[in-house]
């Protein structure tokens, strides 16, 4: 049990959360921590923290923590495998998102995260299933569109990467990424007209677009 000047640095830590005081508060709760190694809540906190400061290594280690008490905890699998990717160790997060799906107890958003995770090693077409998993079961996810194409293109399934950069812009017409990656599919398809069309489209919204602009001059000049 935790004694009282223990749970008054909490209420502490918690008061300086809520004002946005991210160092403070993990003054308070490492104090805590040191007094109480195995509480969750506490880990969580540090945990949390760490990852908005962008101290990645640390996050994964509470993480890793909290994982020896809670060894199933698909909420804390789920934070760790995001901090993973973001620490570009993109073959652990992978285990730990398939970990995740395994366990049959995960948010479908797991698909997306685990998606990105293959792209980044090379591994396209695991990347792909796993963008078709999670619209299969959210179909309403527009952004699983952006990175399906990006994915179909860079595998050479330009008619399919159309089909799903569209679906996209029906949703959202002012993506700039997903109207330069149309553009780069038709262009692949040697339908150049359109190719145009999609570059000039992503130049009026975003006239400093380097790689647009760079396409959209390739060919006019073509």
């Amino acid at each position: 049990m935790m004694n009282n000047i223990n749970h008054e640095c909490i209420d502490g830590a918690l008061d300086q959360l809520l004002e946005g005081n991210l160092k403070e508060a993990l003054v308070c709760f490492e104090a805590t921590h040191k007094a109480h190694p195995e509480n969750v809540h506490v880990l969580l906190e540090l945990a949390n923290i760490y990852y908005i400061l962008g101290e990645l290594t640390k996050s994964i280690s509470f993480y890793e923590e909290i994982l020896k008490l809670k060894p199933e905890s698909p909420y804390v699998l789920y934070k760790m495998g995001v901090a993973l990717y973001r620490a570009t160790n993109f073959s652990e997060a992978v285990k730990v998102f398939n970990r995740i799906v395994a366990s049959g107890k995960f948010l479908p958003m797991t698909y997306l995260w685990l998606g990105l995770a293959y792209y980044h090693l090379g591994k396209e077409e695991h990347s792909i299933e796993a963008y078709r998993k999670l619209l299969e079961s959210c179909p309403e996810t527009v952004m699983a569109n952006y990175y399906m194409g990006v994915a179909l293109k860079s595998s050479g399934k330009y008619d399919e990467a159309i089909v799903h950069f569209e679906k996209l812009l029906n949703k959202n017409n002012q993506h700039v990424s997903a109207l330069y990656h149309l553009g780069r599919a038709y262009m692949k398809n040697y339908n150049y007209d359109k190719a145009r069309g999609y570059f000039k489209m992503a130049m009026d919204l975003d006239p400093e677009n380097k790689n647009a602009s760079e396409m959209l001059d390739y060919l006019l000049n073509t």
